[in-house]
């Protein structure tokens, strides 16, 4: 309980900070004033302090005065930076007021000059006006009757003092506040810039973000779409054989019924690996490639031979795939044998897969209708070629698709061999 009330007015403090800090950044105007006359405020009760402790000043007015100026310069400066530093200017060297103490007159401009340059006042300008100010507060009105002119005046002055370092010493002060508050504006205008730019590259950090996601929603996509068309597809199209023979050979229901089971056994298995990607909380990459690449083309052939099509199967010696050519391959063959069963009335399809110059050449031809309009609405209106083309497009590749012959359809993919060493 004692540690609660220990803690209490920490938080409360706290608390009143953030309010504060909240109001200034929301009215900061008024923040700007409100800071003034705590200055003021301070100042007036240093003054009492002072005279408490025995200090009597030749005129408590000057100081009182001095303290006024300088928090008009603190309330004022940064909301109108140039008409600031010239009121506050003028008020400091009013020829009525005779502080004996020159050197003293300087806080309120060395005050004005940084807050105006730290705000935005044009150099141009403020640089000109500084030096007059100084000139006129250093320099008090009844010097500028030592001579015919303001020059001999001035010099005449400079000799009738006994040192005037102290005055040389304000004038180089106010030239620092002014540097300084330079120096404060172009790092403030840098932090900007760097909030500015590092606001850009989140923006583009999170566009990066989305479309990874929507790249490795649409590759999953693609892989659920392949896995699922192909087995089913075969699956469908030996189970209505199997119902056209299924009154006079009961031998071939039954083993198209048990092919049927084992291939679906098969779409359960690859549908569990493609779930077991999306659950994976491992941050290492699903592999691209099947575990046996040839095993896999060959398992795709026999699929598609067991629903009553004709493979012919040429694939060159020597070929060293990459992973992810191997995958691309795989696919694209898988999808492009779907398409036969599907849409076409081939009897025969062949598939090809060499090596041509720089690049790797998958070939799928079938010898189907010679009837090119319902090829091509059926071929052509869904995701199967798409996906073919976007798979052949991410290898660095490009896909082709259409009638290249007087019958039936051909897919040809072309991938580039950077990564792989072809045997010639």
């Amino acid at each position: 309980m004692s540690g609660e009330l220990r803690t209490l007015p920490a938080d409360v403090a706290v608390g009143l900070w953030s309010r504060a800090t909240s109001a200034y950044s929301r009215w900061p105007v008024i923040g700007h004033l409100v800071q003034g006359l705590l200055l003021f405020g301070i100042w007036m009760l240093a003054i009492g302090i002072g005279l408490q402790l025995r200090w009597y000043p030749t005129n408590v007015g000057d100081y009182v005065w001095l303290g006024a100026i300088t928090a008009i310069a603190v309330a004022v400066c940064r909301i109108a930076p140039l008409p600031g530093l010239l009121v506050v200017g003028v008020l400091t060297a009013w020829p009525d007021w005779n502080f004996y103490v020159l050197e003293l007159r300087i806080i309120p401009i060395v005050v004005a000059v940084f807050l105006a340059t730290s705000s935005g006042a044009r150099l141009l300008v403020a640089v000109p006006l500084t030096a007059v100010l100084v000139l006129a507060e250093n320099v008090p009105s009844w010097a500028w009757d030592y001579g015919p002119s303001p020059f001999e005046a001035l010099l005449n002055y400079l000799q009738y003092i006994d040192d005037p370092s102290t005055r040389i010493l304000a004038a180089v002060v106010v030239a620092g506040a002014l540097l300084l508050g330079y120096a404060v504006r172009v790092q403030r205008r840098n932090v900007e810039m760097l909030r500015d730019r590092n606001a850009e590259l989140v923006r583009l950090r999170d566009a990066d973000i989305a479309r990874i996601a929507a790249e490795e929603r649409t590759t999953l996509a693609r892989d659920i779409h392949d896995v699922v068309a192909h087995h089913v597809s075969a699956m469908v199209i030996r189970a209505q054989a199997a119902d056209r023979v299924a009154d006079t050979r009961p031998d071939e229901l039954r083993e198209a019924v048990r092919w049927i089971a084992g291939d679906g056994q098969e779409a359960l298995t690859a549908m569990r690996q493609v779930v077991r990607v999306l659950r994976s909380d491992s941050d290492a990459p699903a592999p691209l490639a099947p575990a046996d690449f040839a095993s896999a083309l060959d398992q795709i052939v026999q699929r598609v031979r067991h629903t009553g099509l004709a493979v012919e199967e040429s694939i060159a010696a020597g070929l060293e795939l990459s992973a992810m050519q191997q995958s691309t391959v795989v696919r694209i063959a898988q999808e492009a044998l779907t398409n036969v069963m599907l849409h076409s009335d081939a009897a025969t399809v062949r598939l090809s897969l060499v090596g041509r110059g720089e690049s790797i050449e998958l070939r799928v031809d079938d010898d189907g209708s010679d009837d090119p309009e319902p090829m091509v609405a059926a071929r052509g209106g869904g995701s199967g070629i798409r996906g073919m083309r976007e798979r052949a497009e991410a290898a660095g590749g490009t896909l082709l698709s259409g009638r290249l012959g007087a019958r039936g359809w051909t897919i040809l993919a072309r991938i580039p061999a950077h990564e792989s060493e072809i045997a010639r």
